[in-house]
């Protein structure tokens, strides 16, 4: 997907949404340097805007990688609800099945995204820093884990611990998802309908071993 990072207009006072801006920017450079190559400064220039300008936003790198990975989640969470609703089921295996398929393509949507929350760019103790970083990160996990719980509950999984299932599930789902966007899923190429076929026979197999 391609990052388009919004510029200052050369007759306006103000960008107008400059921390969406460099957000955008932070994730494009990330993408293309990695986050040695990531800087305040260097996101003002993709910006349009003074070297000055981001400080106003965010305190140092830091503080900007986090609020992408923030804002990652949020989205991720955003793609799985709406798969679930657009389910229209109320079946918790038809439910987990649409949060795996948000999941696999917000990946494929969104892989800078991806790869900056899951790629070890924001360390444990900037998260643990950032209580709204944790929040939503834990927010995103739960919609999966909520299913899981339902579903056992409800006796449509089997009895078991919530939180195993939910990271076997949490697993498979994940390890598509970077392998689709890694490139190592051949006649895939990215392709919506594929890309949910693909996801559909996964967790079917999955359902399997975990149906009561």
């Amino acid at each position: 997907m391609t990052i388009r990072v919004p510029r200052k207009k050369a007759d306006a006072y103000q960008h107008g949404d400059l921390r969406h801006a460099l957000i955008q920017a932070g994730l494009k450079l990330l993408g293309e340097r990695g986050v040695d190559g990531l800087s305040l400064r260097a996101a003002a220039e993709l910006a349009g805007v003074s070297h000055a300008a981001p400080y106003r936003h965010f305190a140092d790198k830091d503080a900007l990688v986090a609020a992408i990975a923030e804002e990652g989640f949020r989205l991720l969470t955003r793609r799985m609800r709406d798969e679930i609703d657009a389910s229209g089921s109320n079946d918790p295996l038809a439910r987990l099945q649409a949060s795996a398929i948000g999941y696999v393509s917000f990946a494929v949507e969104h892989p800078g995204y991806f790869r900056t929350i899951f790629g070890g760019v924001v360390c444990e103790e900037g998260a643990a820093a950032r209580p709204s970083l944790r929040a939503a990160g834990e927010e995103a996990y739960h919609v999966l884990r909520d299913v899981v719980a339902e579903g056992m509950e409800r006796g449509r999984l089997r009895a078991g611990d919530p939180e195993l299932v939910s990271l076997a599930a949490w697993a498979l789902v994940h390890g598509l998802g970077m392998l689709i966007i890694d490139g190592q899923v051949r006649d895939l190429g990215g392709e919506p309908p594929k890309v949910r076929k693909m996801t559909e026979g996964a967790v079917r197999l999955l359902m399997t071993g975990l149906r009561a």
